[in-house]
């Protein structure tokens, strides 16, 4: 997304034609509720940056006004159990008279008037608070810095026809969106789905068997014929509870018809449970209290005079100044949270040794402690200029540029490229030991992680590193002072920087990671009927080289046979793996059985890259020749890509990484063939080619006519061929070439070959 330029007078103006341009379906929750992608986006944003509960509060809510009475009667405990019950995940602040009221009477007894009645204070309740959301989104999407952007310019851009008209294409893209979030907390998901399923937007990740009847419900418990509501067993407990809260009994075991969960810890001073996950809030560190609560805006705290003597433009610098700060401060908080919530209760609980956190969370430590400064210094300048900041160049310069800025990325590249190895991790344990699973998900559960799992949340510093050139390229465009401009455009830079070594270092790491699955699924036992190649590649250890690309292809060995096998380009080999059940198999192939059984040389799997060439396939744009040599013969191979595109991609990084070996000082044998002393072609014999090849289609024209009309037998058509082949061979002298099996022929008989089969 491209970032508005502040060269010009009529910036402010400019601004908000694209402001408005832009966020024209953002305007207000009414709007959204008929455009169902746009609605995902914002949800999608919500969910990252606040607490939904009060948006799906309110969007549920709007669902009541179609409803008849009985079927007010049956949602409204849903509802109340979602949004209004104590013990609700996605628990909202009610009208101090609702709250009342439903402290007092059951919610399925109210008449359902009262419950719409109610429904309807919890909505209006609730609509400040979603205003205020869609007013940051409509900020951060000027920025560049909302999710999904590239869905909703398709939608925007679609073209509606009679064959997909603009609902469908809505409903379409809305449905891949809801599918990416089904790895969300469930509850949030399920919340999402229901009211997305009234639009029309279905998802395959929620089973409609069970969706059907409520966005989150509460299993009702059988006791012997009948059934106990949420409400009544939850009263009930609450009553064990406090009937027994004078025993110091620290683990209480109900009934299984009073029970959700098993047992329930009671407070008993001191000390936790062998699964307690974190310390309560007054445990942290006492730096990282202010954190559970967000900054106030600027707007807030400077001074209103000082305030409405700012331009436009300057009004722009400061808001982003602003969410600078406010982010920042969201950040370490986060960062927080991974440290107290999680790493330091796995280490006290002993479910996790010091070496593995280090190697799951590397550096933790260190990287709270850079953005707590960074945010401390930020806070210092707000104080200091009284909130209406006059210049931050220095202070992010000194962030990201320099030797603190160098540290910066050496600490966040080994972070961040740990952490698919450390989902990993994690999710293997969760699997294996009960125990760590159940320690995961109670610290999840805690309001300090605002919803998400921890899968949501190791990833946030890489996240942030991506904000970083946005939000001071966006100050640098509001900046007046060119030289503050310029230095605060140096620090964006060095951000780019810091963000592509560690996208580079990530990339590294996933590509070992890749690479030691394909190692321990390895099997090459496929090129034994090759004692060469096997001699030569059985103990092959891949993860000791480096990965540059992978992907699928088909190995088109002929016209008749072709496999799919995983391409893997590594340093200086190309390997060719199939899958075969859950092994990664190195097999040589033949273009017959002849060769096989006379135990002639066979395509070996595992390409050199230092004797390669490529060459393009005239009869099909996504395949792609991958020609080399060796001592002993030479060999060609056809591969086919995905698409072009893909084609493209895979000549460019093999070319790359030939040139990277010739660079290197690597051997090469692309044109020399065995016992040849000088270079292959010179221009004279290119030339002779060029003009036998001439003279061998004019002729081979003349014989096929001849065939058909005299209707001569084809065998008279494959000796003419292999006159022509055998003429050719004596007249060039060329480099040697594959054969069918291997084999070696000159050029001038592959040239000859060509013309005729083709």
């Amino acid at each position: 997304m491209s970032i508005i330029g502040a060269e010009d007078e009529d910036f402010e103006n400019d601004l908000n034609d694209v402001m408005e341009d832009q966020c024209a379906h953002f305007n207000n929750i009414d709007q959204l509720k008929e455009r169902p992608t746009h609605l995902l986006v914002f949800m999608q944003h919500v969910i990252l940056q606040f607490d939904p509960a009060p948006l799906l509060c309110y969007l549920h809510a709007e669902l009541f006004k179609n409803l008849s009475a009985k079927e007010t009667k049956k949602q409204f405990v849903e509802f109340y159990n979602t949004f209004l019950d104590k013990g609700a995940i996605l628990r909202v602040v009610l009208p101090a008279n609702v709250a009342y009221e439903l402290d007092r009477t059951r919610p399925d007894l109210l008449h359902e008037d009262t419950q719409k009645r109610y429904v309807q204070e919890v909505q209006s309740l609730q609509a400040a608070e979603v205003a205020k959301q869609l007013e940051d989104f409509r900020q951060k999407r000027m920025m560049g810095m909302t999710p999904n952007e590239a869905e909703l310019i398709d939608v925007e851009n679609h073209y509606p026809t009679d064959r997909v008209p603009m609902e469908m294409k809505e409903k379409s893209v809305a449905e891949n969106l809801l599918d990416k979030m089904s790895e969300t907390h469930q509850s949030i998901f399920a919340a999402v789905a229901f009211f997305m399923k009234h639009l029309g937007v279905k998802t395959r990740a929620v089973d409609s068997k069970k969706s059907r009847g409520g966005f989150f419900r509460r299993q009702l418990v059988k006791v012997g014929y009948h059934q106990l509501s949420t409400w009544v067993i939850l009263e009930l407990r609450c009553a064990v509870v406090t009937s027994l809260n004078q025993s110091h009994t620290k683990i209480l075991h109900f009934p299984s018809f009073l029970s959700f969960e098993g047992p329930v810890s009671l407070p008993e001073g001191p000390g936790h449970s062998p699964t307690s996950p974190s310390p309560q809030l007054e445990e942290m560190e006492p730096r990282f209290l202010e954190f559970e609560h967000d900054p106030p805006n600027w707007r807030e705290l400077a001074p209103p005079e000082a305030l409405s003597s700012l331009s436009k433009k300057e009004t722009k610098r400061q808001e982003v100044i602003n969410e600078l700060f406010a982010t920042e401060h969201a950040h370490v908080r986060m960062l927080s949270v991974l440290q107290m919530i999680f790493s330091k209760p796995l280490e006290r609980e002993g479910l996790l040794a010091s070496p593995e956190l280090a190697a799951i969370f590397p550096n933790l430590d260190e990287i709270i402690e850079m953005h707590y400064n960074f945010y401390e210094n930020l806070k210092k300048l707000r104080l200091d200029d009284n909130f209406i900041v006059k210049s931050i160049s220095t202070t992010v310069l000194n962030r990201f540029g320099g030797t603190e800025g160098e540290w910066f990325q050496k600490l966040t590249a080994r972070f961040c490229s740990h952490q698919s190895w450390a989902l990993d991790q994690i999710k293997s344990r969760q699997k294996k030991e009960p125990r760590f699973n159940s320690f995961i998900l109670e610290a999840e559960s805690k309001p300090q992680c605002r919803r998400l799992q921890l899968k949501d949340i190791i990833p946030i510093e890489m996240q942030r590193l991506t904000k970083y050139p946005l939000l001071l390229e966006n100050i640098a465009k509001s900046t007046e002072n060119s030289t503050e401009k310029d230095r605060i455009q140096q620090s964006a830079e060095c951000c780019r920087k810091i963000l592509n070594h560690v996208n580079e270092e990530v990339k590294v790491m996933e590509n070992l990671l890749t690479l030691k699955d394909y190692q321990r699924r390895l099997d090459t036992s496929g090129l034994k009927p090759s004692n060469e190649l096997y001699t030569e590649y059985k103990n092959i250890d891949l993860t000791q080289k480096k990965m540059l690309y992978e992907g699928s292809v088909t190995w088109r060995v002929t016209k008749e046979k072709a496999i799919e096998v995983q391409c893997v380009l590594l340093g200086d080999l190309l390997v060719l793996l199939q899958r075969q059940d859950d092994k990664m198999v190195l097999k040589c192939q033949s273009k017959s059985n002849i060769a096989v059984q006379e135990g002639k040389q066979m395509l070996s799997p595992i390409i050199k890259l230092d004797s390669v060439f490529l060459r393009e396939v005239a009869t099909d744009r996504k395949a792609f020749y991958v020609i080399f040599t060796w001592d002993s013969g030479a060999q060609i191979y056809e591969l086919v890509a995905q698409s072009i595109g893909e084609r493209k991609i895979w000549t460019d990084v093999i070319k790359s990484a030939v040139d990277d070996l010739k660079k290197s000082g690597a051997p090469m044998r692309l044109t020399l063939p065995p016992g040849s002393g000088g270079p292959p072609f010179s221009p004279s014999t290119y030339v002779s080619l060029c003009v036998c090849v001439c003279v061998c289609v004019c002729i081979y024209t003349f014989v096929e006519r001849a065939r058909h009309i005299h209707r001569l037998p084809k065998f008279t058509h494959l000796k003419i061929s292999h006159f022509f082949c055998h003429f050719l061979s004596v007249r060039l002298t060329a480099p040697l070439s594959p054969t069918e099996n291997g084999g070696l022929k000159s050029s001038g008989e592959t040239a000859a070959l060509y013309v005729l089969n083709t």
